[in-house]
């Protein structure tokens, strides 16, 4: 009988054959574990094809949709500039070391809103939805919606591409001075610190642009940026007045003597006070209730008055601890008296 060509491969011998699969099985091992290290590298190379095909296809619909707005080199102009060091002042990963700086230099355009997500988040939502709510703001242009889901002219994945097109100036971005950094300051969203070092080119400037936005929104005395105020706030209201502004006189009134037989109608009259408050609560003194009865009007209910007290909770928020502590020892004052 004729032997069949691939007779060579029949081995008689046990030992051989136990050899032979033991050998078999180190080599698909092996095999596995090169292909284990070489498919990440792999995988890491196609996910870097893709992510560079989806930024060049961002920068198609950025510069037919956004760039007559915010400027071809994202420099900004009828809208806020996008390849801005403040802008991506907040973001912080893994390619690039946040303590280079101190920790509280650590503040941009994410911290100025509030915003705890990430970068790349912020941005996809802000172009998903748009600025519906500022209908009246600095710019000459409002943010229009541009995602479908919200009944804009984009898809999905188009507004994904166009978000990694503008997150993808990260890297230029935190590479600008303050001088080259082309941010221009909201005047709806104050900024309260700078992602600038003060010895580096153009800081000064900078905290003086912040200011006068600031100043330009109408912000509140004595704002701060960077530690710099940008104006002092304004001299305390003396105890008379804000007797009579924070509306004191309609419940008391300090020309007559909370007695039995006298007693204010609305709340107690505070002519005698000075002699009253220190008895009031037991173990506090005169001081510390006038205070306490003007920050947290709840706090102790003269016997005889409704509880909760008719008298505003808001009035701390709207004096400052100058002001209050010139209205305690006034109130305290023997000789008082309302101009």
């Amino acid at each position: 009988m004729k032997k069949p060509w691939y007779h060579y491969l029949f081995t008689r011998s046990p030992i051989a054959k136990i050899m032979w699969g033991i050998a078999s099985v180190m080599i698909t091992i092996l095999a596995l574990v090169v292909q284990h290290f070489m498919e990440y590298p792999r995988m890491d190379a196609q996910t870097l094809s893709w992510e560079g095909r989806s930024v060049e296809q961002g920068a198609a619909l950025y510069y037919n949709n956004c760039a007559s707005c915010h400027g071809y080199q994202g420099q900004g102009g009828a809208a806020p500039a996008l390849n801005s060091r403040y802008f991506f002042g907040t973001e912080v990963d893994a390619d690039f070391n946040p303590w280079d700086l101190p920790e509280e230099r650590w503040v941009g355009r994410l911290t100025d809103v509030g915003w705890a997500g990430s970068m790349h988040d912020y941005v996809e939502l802000t172009l998903a939805g748009g600025r519906p709510s500022k209908a009246h703001n600095q710019w000459n242009q409002v943010m229009p919606t541009w995602g479908s889901q919200f009944g804009g002219p984009l898809g999905a994945d188009k507004v994904i591409h166009l978000t990694n097109f503008v997150v993808n100036w990260r890297e230029e971005a935190l590479a600008q001075t303050p001088e080259e950094d082309p941010w221009q300051f909201f005047q709806d969203t104050l900024s309260t610190g700078l992602p600038y070092m003060p010895d580096e080119p153009g800081y000064d400037a900078k905290i003086a642009a912040a200011i006068q936005a600031a100043e330009l929104a109408g912000r509140e005395a004595g704002y701060m940026i960077d530690g710099v105020e940008a104006a002092p706030p304004p001299p305390a209201r003396a105890p008379q007045e804000l007797y009579v502004t924070m509306t004191c006189t309609a419940c008391h009134g300090v020309d007559q003597d909370q007695t039995e037989d006298n007693r204010g109608p609305v709340g107690p009259y505070h002519g005698n006070l000075w002699e009253t408050a220190g008895s009031t609560v037991e173990g506090m003194s005169a001081e510390e209730y006038v205070y306490t009865s003007i920050i947290d009007p709840n706090a102790h209910i003269v016997d005889g008055y409704p509880s909760p007290s008719s008298m505003p909770a808001t009035l701390a928020e709207q004096m400052t601890e100058e002001e209050i502590q010139g209205l305690v020892a006034w109130l305290l004052d023997p000789n008082k008296e309302v101009d």
